[in-house]
């Protein structure tokens, strides 16, 4: 009995046992899974962190790259700009310089840039900072060349390179910095001097002349250059126009003296003779058409104006009133004088000639009886559009009103300018047209005109210069000027330079030439970046 309830009990326990081992077995695996799971993401994630710090090392030292390449554009571009700014412009030249420019330019070569710098080309520099080194290159390759008659305008492309590197670190990384440079040689239009003072100073006198002159020059647009106050040692403004003088008068003038009575008669048309030229203002013409307008004596007043579509000039002077009107798009001019009024099919040439001075030069309007009115309340356009005109007087011009193009726009006190093709030069030139003998050279602001006054126009006068009269007075000036002098007697100018001259050569034609050859920095501008690993 015994012994079969021990049999009987006997496989129960067999069974428990079995069952016990089949558990501990699972955990076991179960356990090696698990670990060999962790072990598994612990091991990706070791393996994600490394190369996570590698690509952030790699990227942190590609912005450095970058950086290092950058300070070495920016050190290539400080050391060009730096050598550019400390160098007198414009410098004199003589004839053999001039020539030998001219030639050296017209075979690609940059002997003039290297004559601007004073140092040979390509410039170059290099530098470090903790890991970061760096290296730049600065040179110049011919681009253009335009010849006129008495100057030329070269244009030069520039580049300046740098190479960066990072220690222990094999990659580079090069960026490319692209400019241009355009330089004028010869005897330039002055109007593409900004601001020029043609008086003799030692350097001291030059650099407290800048600061107590109340001259605000608002910066380029378009160029990179400085806009300092320029200075020459009264070589620069001609004592002469006999280029313009010769213009107007469709005739040949070599020389002062080359123009006696009985030529000049002969081109106004007046009877051949000796005898002086009688007072009065005269229209050029002949068969080929119209030339300018020479005026022989002092106008009282002189007044512009646009009326529809043409452009209107008064004179008035003791012997009588004559008027000018032109329209350069129908091709009709109408010039009354105090006896009779003459039609033509053709436009005059924009050159006034003066042989005297004119007590008051300033735009105006047109009423409805047809008179012709100086106005100075309002700043109305007093230059057709398209219209270059340039007036040169032997004696002292006083400005009483505003001298506005047609299409200018006032912005935030900028004026912004379009049209391509609305010029206004003045110019005294001191010496008398007939005889040469010395006269008085001034452009005189006038006590009672605006003391807002706006003047679109080149402004050049030697002998005695610029004086603004009054008191209180801001004139705003979208051109140039050149003097002699300026004489502010505690007004200001706030000057605007016409960024037109340095794109368009048909705007100075008719312009003062410098009188001496010049060498002159007339544009330098970045035209793009580039980046290459």
């Amino acid at each position: 009995m015994k012994l079969s309830c021990f049999q009987r009990i006997l496989p129960c326990l067999f069974f428990k046992e079995n069952s016990t081992q089949t558990r501990k077995g699972a955990l076991t695996l179960l356990s090696v899974f698990i670990f060999f799971l962790f072990s598994t993401l612990g091991l990706g994630m070791l393996y994600l962190t490394q190369v996570y710090l590698k690509t952030s090392a790699y990227r942190r030292n590609s912005i450095l790259l970058e950086y290092a390449s950058e300070n070495g554009i920016k050190q290539g571009f400080d050391q060009f700009h730096d050598l550019l700014s400390k160098r007198s412009s414009p410098m004199l030249l003589t004839d053999e310089e001039t020539m030998d420019f001219n030639l050296d330019a017209a075979d690609g070569g940059k002997s003039i840039i290297e004559q601007v710098l004073e140092c040979s080309l390509p410039l170059t520099s290099a530098d470090s900072w903790e890991r970061m080194s760096w290296e730049s290159l600065t040179d110049f390759m011919f681009e253009h060349l335009v010849e006129e008659e008495d100057y030329f305008r070269v244009r030069y492309k520039g580049t300046t390179s740098s190479s960066g590197r990072l220690e222990h670190f094999k990659p580079t990384k090069n960026a490319y910095l692209d400019s241009t440079l355009e330089v004028l040689a010869g005897h330039i239009p002055l109007p593409l001097i900004p601001v020029l003072v043609d008086k003799k100073m030692s350097p001291e006198e030059k650099n407290r002349y800048i600061e107590e002159k109340q001259i605000e020059i608002l910066p380029l647009e378009h160029s990179e250059l400085p806009m300092p106050i320029a200075f020459s040692d009264n070589d620069l403004i001609p004592e002469q126009a006999l280029s313009q003088l010769a213009e107007a008068l469709k005739i040949k003038i070599f020389h002062p003296q080359d123009l006696s009575p009985s030529k000049l008669r002969t081109a106004l048309g007046l009877k051949p003779g000796t005898e002086p030229v009688p007072l009065g203002v005269y229209l050029i013409e002949d068969d080929l058409g119209l030339g300018g307008v020479f005026v022989q004596g002092d106008l009282d007043e002189m007044v512009l104006a646009i009326q529809d579509n043409f452009q209107v000039i008064k004179f008035v002077s003791e012997q009588g009133q004559w008027i000018l009107k032109f329209n350069p798009q129908a091709g009709k001019s109408i010039f009354r004088t105090p006896s009779e009024l003459h039609s033509y099919e053709f436009i005059p040439r924009g050159i006034v000639i003066v042989n005297g001075k004119i007590h008051s030069l300033g735009g105006g309007y047109v009423d409805s009886a047809e008179e012709i009115i100086m106005y100075q309340e309002e700043e109305l356009p007093c230059i057709l559009k398209g219209v270059d005109l340039t007036i040169i007087a032997s004696e002292e011009i006083t400005l009483s009103s505003h001298l506005i193009y047609q299409g200018l726009k006032w912005e935030k006190g900028i004026p912004y300018l379009k049209d391509s093709n609305t010029q206004l030069s003045v110019f005294s030139s001191g010496k008398d047209f007939l005889d040469a003998s010395d006269k008085t050279g001034l452009i005189n602001i006038a006590e009672d005109a605006p003391d807002e006054l706006k003047i679109q126009a080149s402004l050049t006068a030697s002998d005695k210069g610029i004086t603004v009269m009054g008191e209180g007075k801001e004139i705003q000036v979208l051109g140039s000027l050149q003097a002699s002098d300026v004489i502010l007697n505690d007004n200001e100018i706030r000057l605007k330079f016409d960024e037109r001259f340095l794109r368009s050569d048909g705007l100075l034609q008719n312009s003062p030439r410098a009188r001496n050859p010049v060498l002159f920095i007339s544009s330098f501008k970045i035209t793009g970046w580039r980046e290459k690993s």
